[in-house]
């Protein structure tokens, strides 16, 4: 039963990557009605979930995180597909290919699947694949009364597929009505996703050192995505289209970064490294934002100050590009000290201890000394499982 479970996802991972690459080639070659960089950026998150929940469904198969990822790359390509085929129908032939209204069914209906599971089926179950108790479940049923009435309308209930200008194979008359009934409010979602980061935190608080490590991964990922999204919404409020355009495709690439950052947190391959990962972040966004307020800062106030000594602004660009290229490495040691304090302290200590042992060093003559204080600084800063030093004969 293992094995052929193994098969299967096998198979789909294989599936959901040709299916990716031919509608990317296939985009390219027919200049399909997108923009440039959206269908690779798309195939890049399907195979990064198609490949992450394959490997993962075969190291750990107790584990549904590996299988949700799965069932969101298959979802996503087959979405894909019938957006490339739909697509290809009307622009090439008039809608008139076979199969082309189920085509754009597909391309309509599928996106949320992939969407339910990233923003609420991981979160509840990350990282072992087990809710936090069986009290749980009762969300997961709440998430899924949610879901099927506003599923069923938007798959049956439309006489025109919703976002494309085809009719409906699958409608059915008067359901409509009869689901708008029955669906709960449209808060109830919200509030699902709610409990779903609130599970995150509970898990956060209650685990140990290594599943805190995994979640960090998790809410890195998580973070990355909402911090696209936001740019997004400042790009459409200022009216910007090339801070839309940033934050829509980094939004893109938080799908790719997402099952990733699952996958090295489930395996736990290279796991501490996320706090290194997050004190660069912060260190670097914040050593960037500096400068970029000293070189403006120093641009204007030189161009007021010189105004009537020098024309144009080359002078005052000058000036403020050499002033930042001397605060930088200055600005970032310091910085990134102060991060290290507060968000990687495993590695600021391990640094500290190591520059304590090199100040010992130089007055130490004593060999066992010397071996024994190496033996106490390798254990502390590194941590190794086991320890051994040569010596060269003399």
């Amino acid at each position: 039963m293992k094995r052929t479970g193994q098969r299967i996802v096998l198979a789909t991972t294989a599936t959901v990557a040709v299916v990716t690459v031919a509608v990317v080639m296939g985009a390219a070659l027919f200049s399909l009605d997108q923009l440039p960089v959206d269908l690779p950026l798309i195939a890049l998150a399907v195979l990064a979930m198609a490949s992450v929940g394959f490997l993962l469904s075969v190291r750990v198969p107790a584990n549904a995180v590996g299988w949700l990822l799965a069932v969101s790359a298959l979802a996503l390509g087959v979405e894909i597909l019938g957006l490339a085929y739909a697509q290809g129908s009307q622009a090439f032939a008039g809608g008139s290919w076979p199969g082309t209204a189920v085509a754009g069914w597909l391309y309509s209906n599928l996106l949320s699947v992939p969407v339910l599971i990233m923003t609420i089926g991981i979160p509840l179950i990350f990282p072992d694949g087990r809710l936090l108790s069986p009290r749980w479940r009762w969300l997961v049923a709440l998430v899924i009364l949610s879901s099927i009435p506003s599923l069923l309308k938007a798959g049956f209930g439309s006489r025109v597929i919703p976002d494309t200008t085809i009719e409906n194979p699958f409608y059915i008359d008067g359901l409509g009505p009869a689901l708008a009934v029955i669906q709960l409010p449209d808060i109830t979602g919200v509030v699902v996703f709610l409990v779903a980061i609130a599970s995150v935190a509970i898990r956060y608080r209650r685990g140990n050192v290594v599943e805190r490590q995994q979640l960090k991964w998790l809410i890195a990922a998580t973070s990355f995505a909402a911090i696209a999204w936001q740019i997004v919404i400042v790009g459409e409020i200022a009216g910007s289209d090339a801070v839309t355009a940033v934050g829509w495709y980094g939004g893109l690439l938080a799908f790719s970064a997402f099952p990733i950052a699952i996958g090295i947190a489930v395996l736990r391959y290279r796991l501490y490294e996320i706090d290194r990962i997050i004190s660069r972040t912060i260190a670097w966004a914040v050593v960037t934002g500096v400068l970029v307020a000293v070189f403006v800062g120093g641009v204007v106030a030189l161009q007021a100050a010189l105004t009537t000594y020098t024309q144009g602004e080359t002078f005052a660009v000058a000036v403020s590009t050499l002033v930042v290229a001397a605060l930088f490495q200055p600005l970032r040691r310091q910085v990134q000290s102060a991060v290290d304090r507060r968000f990687d302290r495993a590695t600021y200590d391990a640094q500290r201890t190591v520059e304590a042992f090199a100040e010992r060093l130089r007055d130490e003559v004593a060999l066992d000394a010397v071996v024994a204080d190496l033996h106490r600084t390798v254990a502390t800063s590194i941590k190794p499982t086991s320890f051994g030093l040569w010596l060269r004969q003399s």
